[in-house]
C-alpha cells in the first residue's frame, strides 16, 4: 500500500476570516490534508517549507483573461499552455480564458483549443473554460468590441458555441429581444450568464438577476450610469441580495471611491476580483492584439485608436494589492474576493477557493511586500521567484 507524501508549507496562512501566523498547511496528493493555526501538523509532513513572514493563501481565480505575457487568447487560442504557465507568476491558480465578439472563423478555432487546454492542468495555471464575453451585447455600450462583430440574440449561433467548447460563462445584454432565450440556453448548458455591455435599465436589470442572470461582468465598465434617478445595472447589482459581480481594481476602469463603495455594499462574497487583461499584461508598452482589434498601450493604458479603454493590463496580484489599499479590507476578505468568491461563481466552491480539508492544493505565496513568492499548483511547486 503505497504512502501518500505529505508536503507542509508553514507561514501566515489565510483562512476564511483569520490570519494564523505561525500557522499551517498540509497536502499530499494534490489536496489540502489539514490547515493548523501552529506547527502542530509538521511531524506528519515528509517535507517542510517554511515561508515565515509570507502570506499563504488559496491560489488567485481570474474569470476574465484576454490575454498576457503576449498572448492573445482569441487570435492566438494555440499559445495558451504558454499563457497559463506566464499566469502563475502573477499568483493566479485558475482562470477563464476569455473571447469577446468575434467573427465565428475565431470561435471555431479558440473555442476548442480552450477545450483541449482545460484537460490539461500539467503546464500552469488551470483553465476552467471558456468565458464567452459577446457577441450577443449592446452596440453603444460594446466598450472594446468591433461594432462588425456585435450581434442580436440567436440561440441557433450560441448553441454552435456552446458546442465548440467548454464555455462556462457567457456575457450578454438582457435587455435585448431574445436575450431570455439565450439565458435559459446556457443556464440548461451549466453557463454562468452575466449581464455586461448593456444599458439596461434598472427595473429589468432587477428582474433578469431575479431570473437566470446571476450576476454583473466589469461592474461600472461599459453598462448603464448609476444615478439618483435611473440606478442602472449597477444600481440593480447593489440592491439584488445575490447578485455577484466582476470589479477591475486598477483605478482607472473604476475610481478607488467607487470601488471602496462597492465593497461597502456587496461585500467580500459578492465581489470578484477580475483582470480584464489584454496581451499586453505584463509586457512593455507598445502594440497588441484583441481578438481583431489594435490596442495601443501608452503610460500603462491599452486603448484603441479611437482613444476607448479596451481591457486592461492589471494581474491578479496587482489587484489583491489594490482592494487592500482602496477599500481597506482585511487580508482574509480581499483573498475571499481573488479567490473563494469567483470560484463559488463558477460552481468550483466546494474544490479551489480555500484552504481548507479536500480542497484542491491550489496555493499562493506573497511576501511582505505582496509580490509573488510561490505558487503551488496541485500540490506541486510550479512558480518560485529566482533567489528564493
Amino acid at each position: 500500500m503505497r504512502t501518500m507524501r505529505l508536503v507542509a508549507l508553514r507561514g501566515q496562512i489565510v483562512t476564511d476570516y483569520e490570519v494564523w501566523s505561525g500557522g499551517t498547511v498540509l497536502f499530499g496528493d494534490g489536496s489540502v490534508a489539514d490547515v493548523s493555526p501552529d506547527d502542530s501538523l509538521l511531524a506528519d509532513a515528509h517535507e517542510v517549507h517554511d515561508y515565515d513572514e509570507a502570506l499563504i493563501l488559496p491560489g488567485f481565480v481570474d474569470l476574465q483573461v484576454n490575454g498576457a505575457f503576449g498572448v492573445d487568447v482569441a487570435s492566438e487560442s494555440s499559445r495558451l499552455p504558454e499563457l497559463s504557465k506566464a499566469l502563475l507568476s502573477t499568483g493566479t491558480t485558475s482562470y477563464l480564458p476569455t473571447v469577446i465578439s468575434s467573427p465565428e472563423g475565431i470561435y471555431e478555432q479558440a473555442l476548442p483549443a480552450i477545450g483541449a487546454a482545460a484537460t490539461d492542468s500539467s503546464s500552469g495555471a488551470g483553465v476552467l473554460g471558456v468565458h464567452l464575453e459577446g457577441p450577443f451585447i449592446d452596440l453603444e455600450k460594446r466598450g472594446a468590441h468591433a461594432a462588425a462583430h456585435v450581434l442580436r440574440p440567436d440561440a441557433k449561433l450560441l448553441g454552435r458555441l456552446l458546442d465548440l467548447g467548454p464555455v462556462r460563462m457567457v456575457t450578454l445584454a438582457p435587455e435585448l429581444d431574445g436575450a431570455d432565450e439565450l439565458v435559459a440556453l446556457a443556464a440548461n448548458r451549466g453557463a454562468v450568464v452575466s449581464a455586461g455591455h448593456s444599458d439596461i435599465a434598472f427595473e429589468p436589470a432587477y428582474g433578469a438577476l431575479d431570473g437566470g442572470v446571476v450576476g454583473v461582468t466589469h461592474l461600472f465598465n461599459a453598462m448603464s450610469g448609476l444615478h439618483h434617478r435611473e440606478p442602472g445595472l449597477p444600481g440593480a447589482a447593489f440592491a439584488h441580495p445575490r447578485a455577484v459581480c466582476g470589479l477591475i481594481s486598477d483605478g482607472l476602469h473604476v475610481h478607488p471611491e467607487m470601488i471602496g463603495l462597492a465593497f461597502r455594499m456587496l461585500g467580500p462574497d459578492r465581489i470578484c476580483l477580475v483582470t480584464d487583461a489584454i496581451a499586453a499584461a505584463g509586457m512593455e508598452e507598445g502594440e497588441y492584439r484583441l481578438a481583431t482589434r489594435t490596442v495601443y498601450v501608452e503610460g500603462g493604458v491599452p486603448k484603441l485608436g479611437s482613444g476607448a479603454i479596451a481591457g486592461s493590463v492589471l494581474t491578479m496580484r496587482e489587484a489583491f494589492k489594490n482592494i487592500l489599499a482602496f477599500t481597506g479590507c482585511t487580508v482574509p476578505e480581499a483573498a475571499r474576493m481573488a479567490s473563494t468568491s469567483p470560484a463559488r461563481a463558477m460552481g468550483e466552491g466546494r474544490r479551489k477557493g480555500r484552504l481548507a480539508p479536500g480542497y484542491d492544493a491550489d496555493v499562493t505565496v506573497l511576501a511582505p511586500d505582496l509580490s509573488v513568492q510561490a505558487v503551488w499548483q496541485c500540490g506541486v511547486l510550479a512558480y518560485s521567484w529566482e533567489g528564493v
